[in-house]
Order: structure tokens, then sequence, then C-alpha cells
């Protein structure tokens, strides 16, 4: 089991310790100004508060009065883009009731490039990935995370209302026709990356980081489209395959797959 936090940017076994998947020449030097912005919307919004992390500053309302919560937002990123950052490489982040700022490029999915190189320099693997089950509640910018693993998923599906995972088969001889993935990746940028071998550089330096940690001596995944199920909670329109209401359906939902039977791949 690996542990990551901040959108993948630090990740680590449930034995080891800490480490940083952070790109080396990482921009943050509108950290400061955009920290003020936030401070002063913090002192005249009650019960609101921000949250200062390695690559990136959350401001959140959530415990604040809503509508008054939410005008403040939208004042907030008046602020914001006319001022700290309307020429900084960032990303603004509207959460349901959240602002978060962020540097360009620190999503979900472009961070399961450099944990999948992590994993493999880790010897936590020898064979490649041939299942997966990505499961979650993202922002909107870190719905990639779906896509990574469907860099093919055709441009009309993202963002479409999906079937509930109530409605897929139980087990794996009866699954539901599911978006086509191709089984090579040679076309996507992220398989290249993945398919680059590996070189000393890649290899951690003193201070526990790795420049490049997505570069792997194999193909990481094997995956075929039979393999691979995506599930949003609680969003209606996402890029993932299948659908789950509540935390509690994840349970009920991975209690039900601990106590399927092992199919022995004959139907």
């Amino acid at each position: 089991m690996w542990l990551a936090a901040e959108n993948g940017m630090f990740l680590r076994s449930t034995n080891g310790v800490w480490m940083t998947t952070m790109p080396e020449h990482l921009n943050m030097d509108w950290v400061d100004s955009v920290k003020h912005v936030f401070e002063y919307f913090t002192e005249r919004t009650p019960r609101s508060h921000f949250e200062q992390r390695e690559t990136s500053l959350v401001w959140n309302y959530k415990y604040a009065d809503v509508e008054f919560g939410r005008l403040q937002a939208r004042d907030m990123l008046q602020h914001l883009w006319t001022g700290p950052i309307s020429n900084a490489s960032v990303d603004v982040v509207q959460g349901l009731r959240s602002v978060e700022v962020r540097a360009v490029g620190v999503t979900k999915g472009a961070a399961i490039d450099r944990i999948l190189g992590e994993i493999v320099h880790s010897k936590a693997i020898a064979t490649p990935i041939d299942y997966v089950l990505c499961i979650g509640h993202f922002l909107g910018k870190d719905e990639d995370v779906y896509t990574f693993f469907e860099p093919e998923l055709p441009s009309d599906c993202i963002g479409m209302p999906r079937s509930k995972v109530s409605d897929a088969p139980k087990v794996p001889g009866e699954r539901r026709s599911v978006p086509k993935l191709p089984s090579s990746r040679t076309s996507s940028k992220s398989s290249q990356n993945r398919n680059r071998p590996v070189s000393n550089s890649d290899k951690k330096t003193s201070n526990g980081r790795r420049p490049s940690p997505e570069n792997v001596s194999w193909n990481v995944l094997d995956l075929k489209k039979e393999n691979y199920f995506s599930c949003a909670v609680g969003r209606t329109r996402t890029n993932a395959r299948y659908l789950l209401n509540t935390p509690d359906d994840v349970v009920a939902f991975l209690r039900e797959l601990a106590e399927a039977p092992i199919s022995n791949g004959t139907s």
C-alpha cells in the first residue's frame, strides 16, 4: 500500500518515509502575494480559513454562511486575476466551497506517472499492473486521474453522465460494455514517458528528490479495457465510467468485491 499527498507531490510506502516527486524547477514565486489575498478574505469572512501547502494555497469557506461565502469567493477571484496571478503560471481551481491556487500542471493525473515511476524504482512490483480500480470524489481539474488510464477517451464522452455501479455487473464474467481502451498507448504522451528507459539522472539525490521518477525501464501498465474500472463518488458529470452516490456505497461495494467468488477465467 502506498500513500500520496498534495496531488501526488509527496509519496511514501506504509513502512517508508515521505519522498517528494515535485519537479525541481516548479515556480512558486506567486505564493506570498496570493497568501496576502487569502489572509485578507479570511479576516473578512467569518468561519473561513486557508491552508498553505507545499504546492498550493486553499481558501475554504464550508463553515461560513453559504451566500456570503460565495460572494466573497467571487470577489476573491477578481482580486486574484487582476493582481497577484495575472501573469503567474498557476491554475485556479474552484471547489464547492473553496478556492485553490496551485502551480500549473499540478494535478492528480499528472502525478500518476511520477507515482508509478517511484513504485517501480522501489522494486515494489515486478510485473506490470493489469487491473485498476480508481474510485474518488475529485475536483474537475483532478479528473485527469481517470483519463490517465484512458488517454484516447472520446472527447464527446468527457463530462457526460455515467452509469451507476449498481447497474454494473458484480462478477468479471458478466461485465457490461465499457469505453474502448486501446492496448497500445504509443500515441499518448504519458505512454512515451512510461516506456522511456531509466537513466542515472532518475536516481534519488541527497535531498530525497528524484528528478524524473516517471522514467521507468519497462511498461508499468498492461491494462486491457475489461480490467479498468473508474468510479466517481457523488458527481453526476464526470470522466469516470461509473458512479456511486456516497462513501457508504463505496464501502458496501468494496465489501461485495471482497466477498465475490474468484473467477477461473472460464465462462
